[in-house]
């Protein structure tokens, strides 16, 4: 990336933006961006609810901002004047697409299949991950859980437990068995190990560095924080009963 292009980080709000309306098309613009910032692993480009900035999201669902005129990047956020985050729903949106490329067939899914889905980054040793699973067990609202294990943490032990899992006969119970601390990990299969190295790949690429890791609508919530994961059942329950 040139070293004489400047970055700016600025939190903008859309009616306090007067960027010049640029004279480029979108394709001389994406070229601008391209030739000038080099490293960059462009996934999506398109104008900008700004007139003369653009919308560029990066691998991983990072939204910037790039103004061709000036050749600039903008890292920031952008509001509505009603508050509303536009930049969190391009992330969303971004997000969204990850989403339909996820590896479900490598996943492991629990729950009924119309449940509401959440996909999970989750630890068999983690304290909030065993939190978040009783929670769920105890919740009224049907939960399809797609589980991606995440097991960097704790690379001693979290690693067999999910192999158990895995290789189990029965996942189900033997998550159950091992979230529920009936078991101990036993199992062992070539294909849990390579199950596991795209699981690993999956939270890599979703920047998971905490769990559990859920997402909910295509945003990335780190923790268990209950009252957001309760508010989004009960409201994707309201949603299905219209």
């Amino acid at each position: 990336m040139r070293q004489n292009i400047s970055r700016i980080s600025a939190f903008v709000a859309l009616c306090l933006m007067p960027f010049v309306t640029s004279a480029m098309t979108s394709e001389e613009a994406l070229k601008s961006l391209q030739q000038s910032f080099t490293n960059s692993k462009i996934q999506d480009f398109r104008k900008a609810p700004i007139e003369g900035l653009y919308e560029v999201t990066l691998d991983g669902a990072q939204v910037i901002y790039f103004a061709p005129e000036d050749d600039v990047l903008i890292f920031g956020e952008i509001y509505s004047r009603d508050g509303r985050s536009l930049t969190a729903e391009a992330v969303a949106r971004a997000n969204q697409l990850r989403i339909d490329d996820l590896p479900y067939d490598q996943a492991l899914i629990l729950g009924p299949e119309d449940g509401i889905p959440i996909i999970e980054f989750t630890d068999p040793d983690c304290p909030y991950c065993l939190r978040y699973d009783e929670f769920i067990r105890n919740s009224e609202v049907p939960v399809k859980r797609v589980i991606f294990f995440m097991t960097r943490i704790h690379p001693n032990t979290a690693p067999a437990k999910a192999q158990h899992i895995l290789c189990s006969a029965d996942p189900a119970k033997a998550f159950d068995d091992v979230y529920l601390k009936r078991a101990s990990a036993t199992e062992r299969c070539p294909e849990a190990v390579e199950r596991l190295e795209v699981h690993d790949t999956v939270s890599t690429q979703w920047r998971v560095n905490g769990t559990p890791t859920l997402v909910l609508d295509g945003s990335p919530v780190t923790g268990f924080r209950k009252e957001v994961v309760a508010n989004f059942l009960a409201s994707k329950s309201k949603e299905s009963l219209k």
